[in-house]
Formats: structure tokens, C-alpha cells, sequence
């Protein structure tokens, strides 16, 4: 296996599991990262420059350097201040890629919206692996019993109860570019006019709005529930901060989205939103842990 050239065709497929197992595109980084180091002492060590196949192994590595991540990272999530949120990518509206994003080459923008990622969230590491390995890469039951250690029966009936939950809560995306700018303006310009009754019209019986700063930046410790409540949030914010002096469409993983910035507060946002079966806006993420955005570039 020569490892400069599987670097080069593998790297994006590896980022790619490690961002939806991880939710983290620095972690998905540095794990990719770790695999190729390790790869490279094995050969070093054992002498081996060939591998049957490069992709099996690389994808059982990563996907198990995953779990041992998750497993670690339990405690740090139970220590967590407020909601957590994971780390968004972000690209330039409507032109899909603005050059600094990380995991530019990775084909996830229509493959995985934010929602369906916080939502990925919920699973077990191990249900989380078995539903991306056989939802998103098409691996067959038996190359994913092999790549967990788990039997082939056990990923089938895995995967087959996560569908029938998964798609009971299956969120709707704004994947319509046209109509999804459309209601975001109409939100942005509610919200900054202070029009509660239309900011309310906009929202979901069911309105959840999670808000995660994790501790570093001032941001709601509880999800804001109830669209009244909701509507308050936003007028606030948008009268504090004077109306939000720079709001720019994005593309939030794959969908349309927000940067919210002001010269008050040295910390952006990125909202993400999901619609819910009434077309009303039923879950709003707002992003603004510095550490999650670290990866990105807003100028």
C-alpha cells in the first residue's frame, strides 16, 4: 500500500464517515490524520507495503478510532454547559464553496443537512456507525459486521430499527434554494423589525430553539420552546444587538442558513433551520462556541 497515493483517493471518504460519526470537522481532521500516522508505523514496523484492501481497512481504523472517540468523549458531553451542538460547515451562499472549507473536497452538502446530523447525535456510537456506513456509503451488511466486530444478523437488525425510527423523525430540510431564501428573509426581516405576530406566524407549534455557546460565549443554557417564546428570543437579540449589523445567507451543510455578526459581540453565529410538516420553522441551531468555528472563515 503506498500510502501518498491512498492518502490522496481515500482522505475525503474518511473525513466524510469521521464527520458524521463525529460531528466535529477539527476531530474528523485529526483522527484522519492519526490513521495515516499509524498506517504509516505499522508498515515501518512490520515491513508490509501491501494491504489486500486499502479501503476496508482504512474505513474498520477509522470508523473503530470513532468509537473509541465517542466513548471517551461521554464524560466531556455530560460536563457540557447548555445544548450540544455539532460543528457546522459552512459555505458561501449561493456559490457551493468558498475555498476555505476544510472538508472541501467531501461531497456532503446534499447528503447530510444539519438537522439530520443532531439527529444522528441521539444513536449509540455503534447504532450510529452501523446507520452511516450502510445509509450513507452503501457498505453491505457483512463489510460492516466486519469493520465493528458485530455479526452480520446483529448490523441487519440495527439498521433495520433505526430506519423505521429514523424516518418517523426524519427532519425536513430547506432544499429548495429558492423558496427556503425566501423564508429566511422573511424571518430575518421579522425578526429585526421586532414583528412578533409575523416571527410567530413563521414558527411551529413545536418550535425548539437550541442555542449552544458551551460555556464560552453568552448563549441560552436551555432550549427555548413554545413559538411566543421562541419570537421573544429572536426580537431580543436582534434589538441587542442592533440588528444584527452583518446577516449573511450561507450554505449550512448543504442548506440554507445564516452568519449572524456585530462589532458588539466578537463572536458570529451560524443558524441552521428545519422546517417542520406545517412548513412553519420547527427546530432553529445557532451555533456560537468559538471552538466550533474555528474552522471556518467569515471575512
Amino acid at each position: 500500500m503506498e500510502l501518498e497515493s491512498v492518502y490522496a483517493a481515500y482522505r475525503p471518504l474518511l473525513l466524510s464517515i469521521a464527520y458524521r460519526m463525529l460531528g466535529s470537522v477539527s476531530d474528523a481532521e485529526d483522527l484522519v490524520q492519526d490513521t495515516f500516522v499509524a498506517v504509516r508505523r505499522l508498515q515501518a514496523e512490520s515491513g508490509a507495503e501491501h494491504v489486500r484492501n486499502a479501503k476496508s481497512f482504512l474505513c474498520k481504523m477509522v470508523t473503530n478510532r470513532c468509537l473509541d472517540f465517542l466513548k471517551s468523549a461521554r464524560k466531556k458531553r455530560e460536563l457540557y454547559v447548555g445544548p450540544w451542538l455539532p460543528e457546522p460547515i459552512v459555505q458561501a451562499y449561493p456559490q457551493a464553496g468558498s475555498g476555505h472549507d476544510p472538508l472541501q473536497t467531501v461531497e456532503l452538502e446534499d447528503s447530510i443537512s444539519y438537522a439530520f446530523l443532531v439527529l444522528l447525535d441521539r444513536l449509540t456510537p455503534v447504532e450510529r456507525a452501523v446507520f452511516i456506513l450502510r445509509e450513507a456509503f452503501d457498505y453491505d451488511y457483512r463489510e460492516i459486521a466486519g469493520m465493528l466486530g458485530k455479526t452480520e444478523t446483529g448490523c441487519r437488525k440495527i439498521y433495520s430499527r433505526l430506519k423505521r425510527k429514523i424516518q418517523a423523525e426524519q427532519p425536513v430540510g430547506l432544499t429548495d434554494a429558492e423558496h427556503s431564501e425566501r423564508l429566511v428573509r422573511r424571518f430575518i426581516q421579522a425578526a429585526t423589525t421586532g414583528n412578533m405576530e409575523a416571527l410567530i406566524g413563521m414558527l411551529s407549534e413545536d418550535i425548539v430553539v437550541y442555542s449552544d455557546g458551551g460555556g464560552k460565549v453568552q448563549a441560552a443554557v436551555r432550549p427555548i420552546v413554545t413559538p411566543k417564546r421562541a419570537a421573544a428570543f429572536f426580537c431580543g437579540l436582534a434589538s441587542k444587538f442592533a440588528a444584527w449589523s452583518d446577516i449573511r445567507l450561507v450554505r449550512v451543510n448543504g442548506q440554507t442558513g445564516l452568519v449572524l455578526s456585530n462589532p458588539a459581540d466578537p463572536y458570529p453565529t451560524v443558524v441552521s433551520m428545519e422546517l417542520g410538516d406545517d412548513g412553519g420553522f420547527r427546530r432553529i441551531y445557532m451555533v456560537r462556541n468559538p471552538d466550533k468555528l474555528r474552522h471556518l472563515q467569515f471575512g
